[in-house]
């Protein structure tokens, strides 16, 4: 990767539109995101739990597993020869999480003939800290999207878990924390709406490329469709990325989502609902059956936690601070 360019991050809820996002920015002829990587959960999170880098044999296993991953697997990476390298730089003693990310990132750049890499996963918003501590000088994109078209998105897909209340708090919490790390990490980390993309995605285009030291490709808006960002056996519910930008795919939720299911984002979201200009309808009804009904409660318990440590500058997955 060229010095001068920024390694990109793309983040967000869950069908919050970062398939979109990262398929329009791979589009760049100098810019190379790839299928969904998970690298902090499956692998920075259990090896920090434990030894660290310190001990080969876990690292291995770990790297087995990650590159078992189907949309890994997608990358098309040569497997044998990266974990040799970083043998070596284990027995070197300069093994570290952003030198192995970096490198198969740069190496899946290398194969689609490009000079910038990015990496998109949404689960990745919760470890914002963790990436900016081992690449301080990335670019983190953060996409909202009305939290009320989300559920109906979410209501789609066989492995969505909870119900209008979990996506409520979830959402919720998503924005509270996204504030703490726009106060931590500046124009660094950069919050845009899905909604603004879809009805102008050339200007929201033109900023992001900026920010990473890039100029805005025209072509951009007509080579998305046909990024290998994920095979559509295994993630059917990303199809519709190869469709054509639909400014229309905003605000659904006002014919299809009751007023009883809206009622509870206005409820429990209402203030970030104003801040980002999203419609407040007068008139709905809360309804404590239809928000205990379904609720996962281990979820909820889950985000508190979660959300409580992270707002107090606390690691949430390995307990510092």
């Amino acid at each position: 990767m060229a010095q001068d360019l920024r390694p990109i991050f793309v983040v967000g809820m869950p069908r919050s539109g970062t398939t979109l996002l990262a398929a329009l920015l791979s589009a760049h002829s100098r810019i190379a995101i790839g299928p969904e990587t998970a690298y902090f959960d499956l692998v920075w999170k259990p090896l920090e739990r434990n030894a660290g880098l310190s001990k080969w044999d876990p690292i291995a296993q770990r790297l087995h597993e990650f590159f078992l991953k189907p949309s890994v697997a997608l990358m098309g990476l040569a497997q044998a020869e990266l974990l040799l390298a970083f043998r070596r730089a284990f027995d070197q003693g300069n093994l570290t999480h952003r030198m192995m990310l970096s490198r198969m990132m740069q190496t899946y750049a290398g194969l689609q003939q490009k000079a910038a890499w990015g990496e998109k996963t949404p689960g990745h918003f919760l470890y914002v800290p963790a990436i900016k501590t081992e690449f301080p000088e990335a670019e983190i994109f953060f996409i909202i999207r009305d939290p009320r078209d989300i559920h109906l998105s979410l209501n789609k897909v066989a492995w969505n878990d909870g119900n209008v209340l979990n996506h409520a708090l979830q959402w919720r919490e998503y924005q509270s924390i996204a504030k703490r790390y726009q106060k931590a990490y500046g124009d660094s980390f950069t919050p845009l709406r899905y909604e603004d993309l879809i009805a102008d995605p050339k200007t929201v285009l033109r900023t992001l490329t900026q920010k990473v030291g890039l100029s805005f490709e025209e072509e951009m808006l007509d080579r998305y469709q046909s990024q290998p960002l994920f095979d559509s056996k295994d993630e059917p519910w990303k199809t519709k990325v190869a469709s054509p930008i639909d400014a229309a795919n905003a605000g659904k939720w006002r014919t299809k989502l009751p007023s009883e299911q809206w009622g509870i984002f206005t409820t429990l979201c209402g203030s970030h609902l104003r801040e980002f200009g999203y419609e407040i309808p007068q008139g709905f009804r809360f309804s404590p059956t239809l928000a205990l009904k379904g609720l996962d409660v281990h979820g909820v318990l889950w985000w508190t936690r979660v959300a409580w440590r992270i707002s107090r500058g606390r690691d949430p997955w390995l307990g510092r601070g």
